[in-house]
């Protein structure tokens, strides 16, 4: 089986290393869900490290449904990928109905040319699943991240098993979400030959901050943050 590690810095990709992974999918921010990473990072674990990287593209947290602008930003970090020599990109991209954006997964795909390009699990929100598979089969993805359309792998087996079943070798079905030394049993029983985790633990930070940094309504994946002109002005013209 291969083992895939979403590692989210230096650290915990030159574990996953040392740990014998084959692969990570380099994110950044897990706890929401991972953004595309800084080139920094990305740069230091190709001149550094020998493990497989595939680099996590998604431009911003919340639903999968980007704008011309954001598409623009995902098309030049693939390019970035690219030029730095990353293994694969992983990526998804949706319609304002949860269906796959065919045409802008094409445009995605054209840009990773030469790496491997994995769907993400932008298709854990697709209302039917076995469609999305065929949709992603024909344009030739080779990998898809999915826990079955559920919160965790496990609880999404059935309709993994599915996805396995129909993807007929065409494409890879790699399990993710909540695997750990126990559920790991279950997905090796079902036949998969790629699994996706992170095996985090959480380490006390050292140092103490006076106060918390966080802001909740940053936090809520319905809505969009974006600096407005008028309130920008506002608080200029403030006297």
């Amino acid at each position: 089986m291969i083992y895939e590690i979403c590692a989210s810095s230096f650290e915990s990709a030159k574990n996953a290393q040392i740990a014998g992974a084959r692969r990570i999918e380099l994110c950044s921010e897990l706890g929401v869900g991972g953004i595309t990473p800084s080139f920094g990072l990305i740069k230091k674990i190709q001149d550094e490290l020998t493990i497989e990287n595939c680099v996590l593209i998604r431009p911003r947290s919340g639903d999968f449904t980007y704008s011309d602008e954001e598409f623009d930003v995902m098309l030049r970090d693939i390019k970035l990928c690219g030029e730095l020599g990353c293994k694969g990109v992983v990526t998804g991209v949706l319609n304002n109905d949860n269906t796959i954006d065919v045409e802008r997964t094409k445009a995605l795909k054209e840009a990773a040319k030469g790496m491997e390009f994995i769907y993400h699990r932008a298709f854990d929100c697709a209302p039917d699943a076995l469609q999305a598979l065929e949709i992603l089969k024909k344009l030739g993805v080779d990998r898809v991240l999915t826990s079955g359309g559920k919160k965790s792998a496990i609880e999404g087996l059935p309709i993994l098993k599915s996805l396995l079943k129909n993807a007929e070798n065409a494409i890879t079905i790699m399990p993710g979400g909540g695997i750990n030394p126990q559920s790991i049993l279950q997905i090796k029983e079902s036949g998969f030959t790629d699994v996706h985790f992170s095996a985090t633990v959480f380490e006390k930070l050292k140092s103490t901050m006076p106060f918390s940094f966080k802001t909740e309504s940053f936090l809520d994946e319905t809505v969009r943050p974006i600096s407005n002109v008028e309130v920008i002005k506002k608080i200029m013209n403030s006297k």
